[in-house]
């Protein structure tokens, strides 16, 4: 299932609509991609609002007052029509209770729409910022780091500083994947969380970042496509980077992204080499 099918059948997927196979197709998608996910908890959002909200219940005998007022199409005459008042709800003893009602799904549709903007606006501005960044970091690392240094309040850290500032103990604190250098490491504040960014050098100058965070397909690469790869038990989204490629796969209680990488490949070996690193650690 890919992410154009999925967000049509969101909808039915909350609602427990759908038949056995599709839902569960749709549940292994939503696991694999943020993006999706995302748009699932703006409906379990307003679920959850509009449950809270208050729900004024009409008085007794509400509905049987308003039936005996109704005329019945034979006792309607065209005299009566003529002269009759144009129907309004500016009047009357339930005018309180049918604007409540009104109230209430409106705030709801406006909270719902004002949350769903910000979101979009700020992974907007993420994909942004990355853009800058993977636009710059083969042509220039230090210019790319200083990107994210700069707008994310960053900082050069060494592997084990950064420890202490995260709270847990990055990948790439015990070494380095064989044929690549520890270039730098930093500690970057992102909107979903602190995360731990370094950039490797390969043998021959060349430049490779791993980010190491919370969530699973960032935000980073806007509406770029992700396809997704299997390597062992790992499930790799892949995003096509024009000249490079990158992915974002669970590694442990947290995730990895390579960005830079030269073709699947290359992305095959770090995620045998992590994962290698991770089963280590929990021998």
């Amino acid at each position: 299932m890919d992410c154009t099918e999925a967000r049509e059948r969101l909808s039915d997927y909350f609602d427990g609509e759908m038949p056995a196979e599709q839902q569960q197709a749709m549940t292994d998608h939503l696991a694999d991609c943020e993006s999706c996910a995302l748009e699932l908890a703006d409906y379990e959002d307003l679920s959850a609002l509009t449950a809270s909200l208050d729900h004024p219940l009409p008085p007794a005998g509400l509905w049987g007052e308003i039936e005996s007022q109704l005329q019945t199409e034979d006792s309607l005459s065209p005299e009566s029509l003529a002269t009759a008042q144009p129907f309004r709800w500016t009047t009357g003893r339930y005018v309180p209770l049918v604007m409540a009602l009104a109230a209430s799904v409106v705030f709801a549709i406006g909270w719902f729409g004002y949350q769903s903007n910000l979101r979009t606006i700020g992974n907007l501005a993420i994909a942004t910022v990355f853009d800058q960044y993977f636009d710059t970091l083969h042509q220039d690392p230090v210019a790319a780091q200083q990107i994210l240094l700069t707008k994310y309040e960053g900082q050069t850290v060494d592997a084990e500083h950064a420890v202490h500032l995260v709270g847990y103990r990055p990948a790439v604190a015990d070494g380095v994947p064989e044929g690549y250098s520890l270039h730098t490491t930093n500690v970057i504040k992102m909107p979903q969380g602190d995360c731990v960014h370094t950039q490797f050098q390969r043998a021959d100058g060349s430049t490779l970042a791993i980010f190491e965070h919370d969530g699973e397909r960032p935000a980073w690469f806007g509406k770029r496509a992700a396809t997704q790869a299997v390597h062992g038990e790992r499930k790799l989204n892949v995003v096509d980077l024009d000249q490079r490629v990158a992915a974002t796969w669970r590694e442990g209680d947290r995730h990895l992204t390579v960005v830079g990488a030269h073709n699947a490949e290359e992305l095959g070996q770090l995620a045998g080499w992590f994962g290698k690193r991770t089963n280590l650690l929990r021998e």
